[in-house]
């Protein structure tokens, strides 16, 4: 038996007994040194294949070198790097079905798996492809420490016998690629986790976590399809959470899947909350309802495990599938665990994100509405501080006035009851006078004198009149009375149906100093267009202290423009009232004054906004106007404004009440 037939009995070896074959050739064993201190450093494995083709072909001097990857699935090969590079070479895979020398190959016990003699003959039972004008060759297993991972190729343009020192150095560099191809298949998978934890500490989205934890996977597992399912509690069925490379219709067809037994892999797995690997799709009975449908997109295998939150509540599934039937490895087994431990990590941190996200967006919304509470609260508490203010104004101004009312009607009904009486005894003075006359007229020098220094003509002719002047300012002191009384209505807090222009011809009597100058000349022109109004049921009081507000207003406004406009200006206030409805009582004001900004107009009903200087106004009388009209009476009351034409109010107030309130 020679050297080469007894190398090819020998069985597979493992990377460390790479120091048992004898290297005599001192560029052979300066190449695995080199090679080996490669693959320590080199951070990609095509690069390293790369490296070890050109070893290769230098040390044997041989015109082809390839190498061949054992797919996930360890029905196929693929090849991933040839020397010299032919176009169309790499990523050929070739499986068991298509080729039965594979299941040979990839059941072989012996690390040389074949040579091709340099006979025509032999050359037709070799496993793998021949490149061109191939005449001898050999393949050699990579082999890990429990399993083929896969087989490099040599091929010479001429017969060639391959000495035992070509085997043993070829036996070196399978040793040296099998260290590496296991020791990156640990570092890809702690990359793995590295760059999808750091995913998940950046905030990532879900789906694209997932989509980034599958890619990784099937670059570190050829020819497997990963997937992700998350679990839809509600609807108790698997959503589609990422399979970048399973088969489009595939994947969108297990999207709602619903969980239960018999539900394949995956539906399995969530109802069960176990793993489940269906190595044979063909005969597993989980399958039976979905069997025709994965074998008709090439889903043969599909391992699957679920991975659960913090409380053991199953979140997903995580799943590996394959096109040919096969068992799970060791590798495949630590990898699915890995997966689901990344994913069930991904899935709980985005729940919580979300938890926490919508704990802040709730928190966010009860301060929203607290404070949205609190600001109505205090303008409410404003508005009713004011409204008590002008209520305790016209509270003590009634008051007053009673006050005022009591006090002056005593000395006026006395003055008044005894201008009667003193008129009777001046014409009984008088008569008494002419009758002293008529009996004696030559008077004494003194009574001459005495008349002439009081004038007794005119004392006879004018003391009348001074008796009906104070006779008129009784009635007027009367009629003051009479109307700060009907102003303030302190006696009548109850709605009562009144006469509306008595309270108008009131609110004017009240202004009469602000519309009257020195001399009562009149400052500005008042034209009282009323029309024929019924009696209107309304809180008199606080209708009275409408039209004072808006009173008070235009004639500020009229005050204003005066000051800044030429003298052929004449300030006018206008007020109207007319019926709006069969139901309804219009009141104009109107003012030619120089009218209010649009911008301002928007606010002028707001609690304690003004447009006027420091000290000059409250900001509360449009307000308390607006909340007597709109609330108090259902009515309305609104503002048209030009700079041209002046500002108008207007009150609309129902006849009748509509719905009535209680009075504050």
């Amino acid at each position: 038996m020679t050297v080469l037939t007894a190398t090819l009995d020998r069985p597979f070896g493992h990377p460390e007994q790479a120091a048992d074959y004898g290297l005599v050739d001192a560029n052979a064993q300066m190449a695995i040194t080199a090679l080996s201190q490669w693959a320590l450093v080199e951070s990609s494995l095509d690069s390293l294949f790369e490296r070890t083709m050109r070893v290769v072909v230098d040390v044997l001097q041989v015109a082809y070198s390839g190498i061949w990857r054992v797919l996930s699935d360890r029905q196929s090969l693929r090849r991933v790097v040839t020397l010299p590079a032919t176009a169309g070479a790499e990523n050929l895979e070739i499986t068991v079905a298509s080729e039965p020398l594979v299941q040979d190959l990839l059941a072989a016990e012996s690390q040389l798996l074949t040579a091709n003699k340099p006979l025509v003959s032999g050359i037709h039972n070799f496993p793998l492809p021949l490149p061109p004008n191939s005449q001898s060759g050999l393949i050699l297993g990579i082999v890990g420490r429990d399993q083929l991972l896969g087989c490099l190729e040599i091929h010479h343009d001429q017969p060639r016998d391959f000495s035992p020192e070509d085997v043993y150095f070829l036996q070196a560099v399978t040793n040296v690629l099998a260290s590496a191809i296991e020791r990156k298949r640990s570092e890809a998978l702690i990359a793995t986790q590295s760059r999808v934890l750091r995913s998940i500490a950046t905030g990532q989205k879900l789906d694209a976590i997932f989509h980034q934890l599958c890619e990784l996977l099937e670059q570190d597992l050829p020819g497997a399809y990963c997937s992700i399912l998350v679990l839809d509690r509600a609807e108790k069925c698997l959503r589609a959470g990422a399979a970048p490379s399973l088969p489009a219709e595939f994947a969108r067809g297990v999207d709602g899947l619903l969980i239960g037994e018999c539900a394949g892999s995956c539906g399995t797995a969530a109802y069960r909350g176990e793993p489940v690997f269906a190595a044979d799709i063909a005969n597993n009975p989980l399958w039976a309802p979905f069997r025709d449908f994965a074998l008709g997109h090439g889903i043969r295998a599909c391992w699957s495990s679920p991975f659960f939150s913090a409380d053991g509540e199953v979140l997903g599934t995580f799943a590996l599938s394959h096109r040919f039937a096969c068992h799970p490895t060791p590798y495949h087994l630590e990898a699915i665990a890995t997966a689901a431990n990344l994913a069930s990590i991904a899935a709980e941190s985005c729940r919580r994100a979300q938890a926490l996200q919508m704990a802040n967006q709730q928190l966010e919304q009860k301060v929203q509405e607290r404070t949205s509470e609190l600001s109505s609260t205090l303008v409410r508490l404003r508005q009713t501080q004011s409204q008590l203010i002008q209520a305790e104004k016209m509270s003590s101004l009634g008051q007053m006035v009673a006050g005022i009312a009591h006090e002056i009607n005593n000395p006026t009904a006395f003055i008044s009851g005894n201008l009667h009486h003193a008129e009777t005894y001046f014409q009984d003075l008088v008569e008494v006078l002419q009758a002293y006359q008529a009996e004696y007229p030559h008077p004494s020098p003194t009574v001459i004198q005495c008349l002439e220094s009081v004038d007794l003509e005119f004392l006879m002719g004018d003391l009348p009149k001074v008796l009906g002047s104070l006779h008129s300012g009784c009635n007027r002191i009367a009629n003051i009375v009479t109307g700060l009384r009907n102003f303030s209505r302190l006696d009548e807090s109850s709605m009562k149906a009144v006469d509306l222009h008595e309270g108008l011809e009131n609110t004017f009597m009240i202004l009469n100093h602000r519309l009257m100058g020195p001399g009562q000349d009149p400052l500005l022109r008042v034209v009282k267009q009323y029309g024929n109004l019924p009696l209107v049921s309304c809180y008199a009081n606080q209708l009275n202290q409408v039209f004072m507000n808006l009173l008070s207003n235009a004639i500020d406004a009229l005050y204003e423009r005066r000051l800044n406009s030429p003298e052929d200006y004449i300030p006018s206030l206008r007020v109207e009232t007319e019926m709006a409805a069969n139901d309804r009582v219009r009141i104009l004001i109107h003012d030619n004054g120089s009218g209010i900004d649009p911008g301002v107009q928007e606010r002028i009903f707001d609690p304690f906004y003004t447009t006027k200087p420091v000290g000059q106004g409250t900001g509360l009388g449009l307000s308390i106007s607006y909340q007597i009209v709109q609330e108090q009476h259902n009515g309305r009351l609104y503002c048209h404004s030009t700079p041209t034409d002046g500002t108008t109010f207007t009150v609309e107030i129902p006849i009748a009440p509509v719905v009535a309130k209680l009075h504050p």
